[in-house]
């Protein structure tokens, strides 16, 4: 694997190890203030991570190409995505919609399932590369969520830049829009340039989605143990993790080098 290309997974990595900390120590709780610490010194390093993560894609692309053939571990993940968005939009209407806008995140969590298990199904067959079903119409409609809840988060969480996990969250559903929408480009309309922006925002969103994301499904794993109510975030944060995750194996695949 190229250096530079581990240096951004490191980075990424150690940037969710301390996240971790925080959550695990209560220095930046949720729905609190930092207790420890700057609440600027956790936007610096998010925002070089990411920034040194970008810069690494768009440095060290390879072939988007790759993306379409056969990617097992691509194909395991975005099942694994799909089956969380369903037991999100499940968990939901099981708890209760509590507005209008949960049971629209509900519907579109099952069209951003349906296009995961699309891709995940072309990514694990073995009959050769096939198109996913549905065009680009459905990529479109997979991709809305994104949209979504990046409306939603400005709608219904405090607009404070001293509570860190509302305004990243914004900034993880920016990363998996722009991850999804690249794939989706790269997959229906191939173009020179798309390994550069597919590279780009797989590092992103693996980054934001999975290092960032995973200490705080953590945390919600636990609590949804007392409290049920939490069950549609958790699955939600699994699938986003999936997403990460998912863009982690795009960005490795995109880096392969030919034989």
């Amino acid at each position: 694997m190229n250096s530079l290309i581990l240096l951004s997974i490191l980075l990424s990595a150690a940037l969710g190890i301390a996240r971790g900390a925080d959550l695990a120590f209560g220095t930046d709780a949720v729905t609190g203030l930092c207790t420890v610490g700057s609440v600027w010194w956790r936007y610096a390093a998010l925002g070089a991570v990411v920034l040194a993560a970008v810069l690494i894609g768009r440095h060290c692309a390879g072939k988007a190409e790759t993306v379409r053939s056969r990617q097992p571990l691509a194909g395991v993940l975005a099942f694994a995505g799909a089956v969380c968005f369903l037991a999100a939009a499940g968990a939901q209407l099981a708890v209760g919609l509590s507005a209008t806008s949960s049971f629209v995140r509900s519907i579109l969590e099952c069209i951003c399932a349906v296009w995961l298990s699309t891709l995940g199904r072309c990514w694990l067959t073995h009959s050769g590369w096939k198109k996913p079903t549905g065009g680009l119409y459905l990529a479109v409609a997979g991709s809305v969520l994104f949209y979504w809840n990046v409306l939603m988060r400005f709608m219904e969480n405090s607009s404070s830049w001293h509570r860190v996990q509302p305004t990243a969250a914004v900034w993880q559903e920016l990363a998996a829009l722009l991850f999804l929408a690249a794939l989706a480009r790269t997959l229906y309309l191939p173009q020179p340039e798309n390994g550069r922006t597919l590279h780009a925002a797989a590092l992103a969103a693996f980054c934001l989605c999975l290092c960032w994301e995973l200490p705080h499904a953590a945390v919600l794993a636990v609590g949804a143990a007392a409290e049920p109510a939490l069950l549609p975030e958790l699955f939600a944060a699994l699938a986003l993790c999936c997403v990460g995750a998912l863009g982690g194996v795009c960005a490795a695949a995109c880096a392969r080098r030919p034989e």
